[in-house]
């Protein structure tokens, strides 16, 4: 019997090798994906705004949370941390336009005001007046500059290793770029993936081959757009962060409620940052993750979830205008 059984759960084992190594990479990768969604509690949907394709995922009760991912990124780095928050929320992680599956038009402008107007039609399309507003990295500085711009819809400012902050120190990124080294953050191949994702993380989290291969394709498919949307938001002037909106000046009257997040270990973004915009907004709460890096909701999203539950359940304060 136990011969037999061995002999069968091989059979089983090399049947999944053979069906693998004959179904498109793509085929694989949506079903990774969607695997990941589904354990997350999130719906994939679509709308249109203003003749552009908009894709996100929602899933969860409570207050709206919308999340807005990274550079080079898309709406499932979320996923993670999303399967920790959708029971207390109605979680919204969306494909900003120009990323993932959201209409990728080269003639667009991809600025921080674009963007950001941009994102405010997008949450009047889904009937948004009120929600939590969080952001990763390029992403957290469309957030800030959101929250800025419209301070009455934002309840709660998550901000977690975001981009646009000046006079912080230069990260490892900004080092290289200083020495005319490509951007790591513009991948074109699957060894660029993976010197990417052991750049961003202190311990990278498990990320299936299939899935290595699909960015890799999207990313050398959409090389030109992606190089023009770095040029014009993260914006890198004599080999120097250059933010034309910088977060430590738009939200420095902001009176909101903000939660900085970030890992110690970022080679993105130098942690400095964070006190940098501290000081900027005394009353935003604050906490470093130790040995972390750029994406603290995907390295360790229990403890970010935990963080951000923990702030939004504070007694909502209103800080005077400086």
């Amino acid at each position: 019997m136990s011969t037999m059984l061995t002999f069968l759960l091989s059979g089983m084992i090399l049947l999944v090798i053979f069906l693998y190594s004959i179904t498109p990479v793509s085929i694989v990768f949506q079903c990774l994906v969607s695997a990941q969604r589904s354990c997350a509690n999130l719906k994939l949907k679509r709308i249109k705004v203003d003749g552009l394709e908009i894709e996100y995922l929602r899933g969860g009760s409570g207050p709206a949370l919308v999340l807005l991912h990274g550079f080079a990124a898309n709406k499932d780095y979320w996923n993670r941390v999303s399967g920790h928050l959708v029971n207390d929320f109605d979680v919204i992680a969306i494909d900003l336009p120009g990323f993932g599956n959201s209409t990728k038009d080269i003639e667009l402008d991809y600025d921080i005001h674009s963007q950001v107007d941009r994102l405010k039609r997008i949450t009047d399309t889904l009937n948004l007046t009120e929600f939590n507003l969080a952001g990763s990295s390029m992403g957290g500085y469309i957030a800030g500059n959101y929250a800025a711009q419209y301070p009455d819809t934002v309840t709660h400012l998550w901000l977690i290793s975001p981009l646009g902050i000046r006079n912080s120190i230069a990260s490892d990124m900004f080092a290289a770029i200083k020495k005319s080294l490509k951007p790591i953050l513009l991948p074109q191949t699957k060894d660029d993936f993976l010197q990417l994702f052991n750049f961003l993380f202190i311990k990278p989290p498990f990320i299936p081959s299939p899935i290595i291969n699909h960015l890799a394709i999207d990313a050398k498919k959409n090389a030109e757009l992606n190089n023009k949307i770095f040029k014009q938001i993260i914006r890198v002037k004599n080999g120097e962060p250059d933010p034309d909106q910088p977060l430590d000046k738009v939200l420095i009257n902001y009176s909101g409620p903000v939660l900085i997040s970030w890992g110690d270990t970022d080679r993105v973004l130098h942690v400095s940052g964070a006190s940098v915009l501290k000081q900027a907004i005394p009353h935003a709460k604050l906490e470093i993750s130790q040995n972390v890096g750029h994406l603290p909701m995907v390295e360790i999203p229990l403890v970010t979830a935990k963080s951000f539950l923990s702030f939004a359940k504070q007694p909502l304060i209103a800080h005077d205008e400086r």
